[in-house]
């Protein structure tokens, strides 16, 4: 079944230019590569007694047009009623469209359509944007690298990590990194993910000294790690000690380790810069990190990190002995609801 593209602004544009040179319609859905009936509606809905309007006041009237018939999502009160409920719940647009669509194959939406309709002017007023995994009250642009140096001894370019980390074609290849909140240079989480499955530990520090940083490290991921990537920060100074490889981003470019940074913003809607670094628990973080970790992602199929994190723990178990802090029983003890090993 062929979907339909609706006519965009440049579309517009070649059929008002096409019109200037006398083509009849045949002879413009050729040019444009449309059928000649979708050229006949244009010209019926954007044209007026003088004949075909300038492309711009076109699409702007199509636009407008729009508008009154409402979205997609406002169409479909039961779309409607989903949408608003699960972006409630926390869930991210492409999670919320992906579930839908995975339901109901022949009316499907996209994220895009979720963020719009929340963004929308005469939607704004429910403040559904404050429920996104960010929670932005406009849509901006991402921050400009800053530079600066490194000074850490047995330092690895992360240039020199290997391919099938970055394809993320192998469990166990972690990322990590700090999390600092307004009036503390020193209190910290430490944001630990795994690559392939995006299972997220959370630990909290009050000091940024290496050596405790690096065995909250090995305590979370002990022999289940192949590697580790960092940024620059000298709270990672101590990485040699970990007994795997490690690498480490260009100075100044922490976004090259995306997972851990990308989880960092997600994670400032429960732990926002501004919260009082005494009021976070180490409880507290771990409830965070069991509601993100059995969250459904897009990117994994819809399964749940915790779901690709045990599948691909378990086909690993004869790499790791009983010791491996993955699978003692306090950690089992943290997550009794979801493990199963």
């Amino acid at each position: 079944m062929n979907h339909y593209i609706q006519l965009k602004e440049r579309d517009r544009i070649r059929i008002y230019e096409c019109l200037k040179k006398g083509l009849s319609v045949d002879e413009i859905a050729q040019e444009t590569a449309r059928h000649k009936s979708t050229i006949y509606r244009e010209l019926q809905r954007n044209g007026d007694e003088i004949g075909y309007l300038y492309p711009r006041d076109a699409h702007e009237q199509t636009k407008k047009r729009k508008a009154r018939h409402g979205s997609k999502i406002d169409r479909n009160p039961d779309l409607k009623d989903y949408v608003i409920e699960q972006i409630l719940l926390g869930r991210a647009p492409v999670v919320i469209a992906g579930r839908w669509n995975k339901n109901h194959p022949n009316k499907r939406i996209c994220a895009e359509s979720i963020y719009q309709f929340a963004y929308y002017l005469k939607n704004i007023h429910l403040g559904l944007w404050k429920h996104f995994p960010k929670a932005k009250k406009k849509r901006g642009l991402m921050r400009k690298k800053r530079k600066s140096g490194s000074a850490i001894l047995h330092r690895i370019s992360i240039h020199h990590r290997p391919l099938e980390i970055e394809n993320r074609e192998k469990f166990g290849h972690f990322e990590a990194d700090l999390m600092f909140n307004k009036g503390s240079k020193s209190v910290n989480t430490l944001t630990i993910i795994e690559r392939k499955s995006r299972m997220v530990f959370l630990v909290k520090h009050n000091s940024k000294h290496s050596t405790p940083i690096i065995k909250s490290i090995e305590k979370k991921i002990g022999n289940a790690a192949l590697s580790c990537t960092f940024d620059n920060g000298t709270e990672f100074s101590d990485h040699w000690k970990m007994g795997i490889p490690t690498y480490f981003c260009d100075p100044g470019s922490p976004w090259q380790k995306g997972s851990v940074e990308n989880m960092n913003g997600l994670l400032r809607k429960d732990i926002p810069f501004e919260l009082d670094p005494k009021l976070i628990t180490q409880e507290y973080l771990d409830s965070i990190a069991y509601r993100i970790n059995n969250t459904p992602r897009k990117l994994l199929g819809y399964s749940t990190p915790m779901e690709v994190f045990l599948k691909n723990l378990k086909k690993s178990e004869k790499y790791f002995n009983r010791e491996s802090p993955l699978l003692s029983v306090d950690y089992q003890k943290s997550f009794s609801v979801a493990l199963h090993i």
